[in-house]
């Protein structure tokens, strides 16, 4: 059984673009099981999710969304991320008496505009402007609350969701590992480096 846990992760809709940021700590119980779990997963050209949750039915989960994306695509009948996040809904709440122990956070770019939802491990599928999920959420959103502003700019929001990662690694013993960050916008997806997270957070 896939026990691996433990994570903060964060989804900020700004008027450009969506942020996704979370740590990469995998946890078993008390121990750390990993420093380099991949949390954010692209999913299409303009969308993503963040997991918070089991590993293992998390990354089952995005593989399903993978494939209805690829069919529909195929079909030429393309999805919209409100679409997904329905779609991503009914496949939870069929499961719900065996479900996914998996929190997902949907967000990406369509004709409507930058956009997120957060989907439930049953289903509950709410819509947000900025959103954390995991075992670090609540220290995190007290940042998000004093600080969020739909008008910032893509550089402004990768900084605040930076710092909140951050946080949360200093409070929260289940968050830990580096930190992953990447940006959606009209242009696409786009995945931060290494080095790239690393010099941003030295310029704090």
């Amino acid at each position: 059984m896939d026990k691996r846990k433990g994570t903060t992760t964060v989804v900020l809709v700004l008027k450009n673009g969506v942020v996704f940021a979370a740590d990469k700590q995998a946890s078993a119980g008390m121990a750390v099981a990993s420093k380099t779990t991949h949390k954010i997963f692209q999913i299409d050209d303009h969308m993503a999710v963040t997991v918070a949750g089991s590993l293992g039915d998390a990354q089952n989960l995005v593989s399903l969304l993978k494939a209805e994306i690829n069919l529909a695509n195929m079909e030429k009948d393309y999805l919209t991320v409100k679409a997904v996040a329905s779609l991503t809904s009914r496949i939870l709440h069929q499961q719900r008496f065996y479900p996914y122990i998996a929190w997902l956070v949907l967000g990406g770019h369509d004709e409507r505009g930058p956009s997120a939802f957060s989907i439930d491990p049953l289903g509950g599928v709410t819509e947000d402007s900025f959103i954390a999920t995991g075992s670090g959420m609540q220290t995190v959103y007290g940042l998000l609350e004093d600080q969020f502003n739909q008008e910032l700019s893509l550089d402004q929001g990768t900084d605040l969701a930076l710092r909140a990662i951050r946080s949360s690694r200093e409070r929260d013993l289940a968050t830990g590992g580096g930190i992953a960050l990447s940006i959606i916008t009209p242009d696409g997806y786009k995945e931060f480096s290494e080095q790239e997270v690393k010099n941003k957070l030295e310029e704090l």
